[in-house]
């Protein structure tokens, strides 16, 4: 079953200093608490304020481009809340490169595209989430389990600043038409050998 999740404009921001952390308001009975800490806030974040279009239209940006994830309902909207914030309210960040392979090829990353990295000590391929496309480096936020590397831990929807020389458009963990097609293929050719 689909979960019925839409934005409407009864919908609003405000920050919590019980919980230090920024809600969304869903409805009477339903809260959302962002990941990020108040530190790594913009000072506007600290005023009640309501879920613009603009925000309604990201979260469709983002929920979609989730869709090809494998991941639950509620942790595709989880994330797509998350992206909107590590969007529009975080601080500006540094780059945190290295934790990263150098990808062969350098790739032009777009807002919503699913992006992978390879992790420096052991390779081991990690899913993120794009939600500022810059120049030279993208802010991204995590979007699988938590993995550890060099020693630090990074948790689902976390957002970090990565240097685009080390992101490649995701294919390990979203499956197109054409992969699907081409798995197919393979699959043929090796029942026919």
């Amino acid at each position: 079953m689909k979960m019925a999740f839409r934005p409407t404009d009864s919908w609003r921001w405000y920050f919590d200093n019980e919980y230090d952390s920024l809600m969304l308001e869903i409805s009477s009975e339903m809260l959302f608490r962002c990941n990020y800490a108040s530190k790594i806030l913009i000072p506007d974040v600290f005023d009640e304020f309501s879920f613009s279009v603009d925000d309604a239209t990201a979260y469709y940006l983002f929920y979609d481009s989730c869709q090809s994830l494998a991941l639950s309902d509620s942790q595709k909207i989880e994330l797509s809340i998350n992206a909107i914030v590590a969007s529009n309210f975080l601080k500006p960040q540094m780059p945190k490169s290295w934790y990263f392979s150098q990808q062969p090829m350098l790739y032009n990353p777009k807002v919503a595209d699913i992006v992978e990295v390879n992790l420096q000590e052991s390779g081991q391929r990690v899913c993120l989430l794009v939600v500022e496309a810059g120049e030279n480096a993208s802010l991204c936020i995590i979007a699988q389990p938590t993995f550890i590397a060099m020693n630090k831990t990074f948790y689902f929807s976390e957002a970090i600043k990565v240097m685009n020389d080390r992101l490649a458009l995701a294919q390990s963990f979203i499956k197109t038409e054409n992969a699907t097609a081409l798995d197919n293929e393979q699959l043929e050719l090796k029942a026919i050998s």
